[in-house]
């Protein structure tokens, strides 16, 4: 790990960017939301399968978004972009509280996920990668510590807000700290960046110049999607956050079932974040010492192994393997992901492909909520929907390992 320390010293303004940006987008990730789930169903009067439907719906309209918004990274100046993210982030906030009804709790919903977990979520892995090509691996996972942090300590705050205030109230209090501590966090940070970004420009127009006949170089979006690999490595790709958000969404569920309560549960995650943490930073070096795209096929298999413990019993042993499982699976893949698509096609267009790509996770993250809802409420257990996980995590890493045979044959 000493091999981060020369990186954290030569780069520790705009990694704590992206790590500001990460933790902040936490706000619009599931697992956040999810929290107040229960409190949400019971005011607005919901079952299990409605509150998943408008859940998807508004996620699915996300990624629809998403396709035309995700380029707006490539050529906004990147502080401009950062602000209308956050202050967009806070009216999500402050809507939520305020909703009455299904209309109104979809729009939220739709604000959250969109500037959440999809433009802010962006942001920071796009930043790192895209400036600090040299060591992408180490930076996008020093980067990502802002997820793992923010689901260390939320999930405990959450329930001890929900303990002392209204779940509208806590979603107030939410976007007053962030509208005061993230543009101020990014006035600092990337002050000079305008000059970095002029110099980044060239760079890449001057590596183009001299590799004209290497088209992999700088691939545009309508070139990835023409390309078959990028359909067999996107399974893969896509399980951890469309079963995480899944199973994460219906938490509350999933912990009255197998009998675990809801301040234990929240307490495993530090556990997780401790994991997860670790395995972002192993994955760095491992990406910057072998290349992401060898790497991609592995990285949900811990998840699927997690998915066969949690299926198989109800202790508490399990809950904490599945956490401990599903941390390394996510860490890895945090770190994985923005490097993997910078190496199969290029940093120039990467926040425009990357559009394509956090379009299809949050897709494949829509999906989930309302199938499982959907399923809950027709009787199906939490088990079953384990292992039919599982099932899935095999196929998309088989298919993932054949792509991978393909690149290198």
């Amino acid at each position: 790990m000493k091999s981060f320390i020369p990186l954290v010293r030569a780069e520790w303004r705009l990694l704590l960017f992206g790590f500001v940006m990460t933790f902040g987008s936490s706000l619009g990730q599931t697992y956040f939301i999810g929290l107040f789930g229960g409190d949400i169903r019971s005011d607005l009067q919901l079952s299990h399968g409605a509150f998943g439907a408008i859940y998807s719906a508004a996620t699915l309209a996300s990624a629809i978004l998403l396709l035309r918004t995700g380029s707006l990274i490539d050529h906004l100046e990147l502080k401009h972009y950062a602000y209308m993210v956050v202050f967009g982030l806070c009216i999500g906030c402050l809507m939520i509280a305020g909703s009455v009804g299904t209309v109104t709790l979809f729009l939220s919903v739709l604000v959250l996920r969109h500037l959440g977990q999809g433009l802010m979520g962006m942001a920071g892995p796009t930043t790192l990668v895209r400036y600090i090509d040299h060591q992408k691996g180490k930076a996008n996972a020093l980067g990502g510590i802002g997820y793992s942090l923010s689901e260390a300590i939320l999930p405990s705050i959450v329930v001890a807000q929900l303990a002392l205030m209204s779940w509208r109230q806590s979603w107030v209090a939410w976007a007053l700290l962030l509208a005061v501590t993230v543009p101020l966090a990014t006035r600092a940070l990337l002050r000079g960046h305008e000059v970095r970004h002029a110099l980044y420009l060239e760079n890449v127009t001057a590596g183009e110049a001299e590799q004209a006949n290497v088209k992999q170089r700088n691939w545009t979006r309508d070139e990835v999607v023409r390309d078959p690999l990028f359909y067999l490595f996107m399974p893969a790709l896509l399980a951890q956050p469309m079963l995480f958000t899944g199973f994460m969404f219906h938490q509350v569920h999933l912990t009255e079932v197998k009998g675990w309560s809801l301040p234990v549960w929240g307490g495993l995650y530090v556990l997780y974040a401790v994991v997860s943490t670790f395995f972002k930073l192993w994955a760095g070096v491992l990406v910057d010492n072998y290349g992401a795209i060898r790497l991609a096929p592995m990285v949900c298999l811990p998840l699927g192994l997690g998915l066969l413990f949690l299926g198989s019993s109800s202790s508490l042993l399990v809950a904490i393997l599945f956490m401990v499982l599903l941390a390394v699976s996510v860490g890895a893949y945090s770190t994985l992901s923005s490097p993997f698509f910078a190496e199969m096609y290029g940093s120039l267009h990467l926040g425009s492909i990357k559009s394509v790509t956090t379009a299809a996770m949050v897709f494949a993250s829509a999906i989930a909520p309302v199938l499982m809802g959907w399923l809950i409420d027709r009787g199906v257990s939490m088990d079953t929907m384990a292992y039919g996980s599982v099932a899935y995590v095999l196929l998309a890493s088989g298919m993932a390992w054949w792509a991978r045979s393909l690149k290198y044959s």
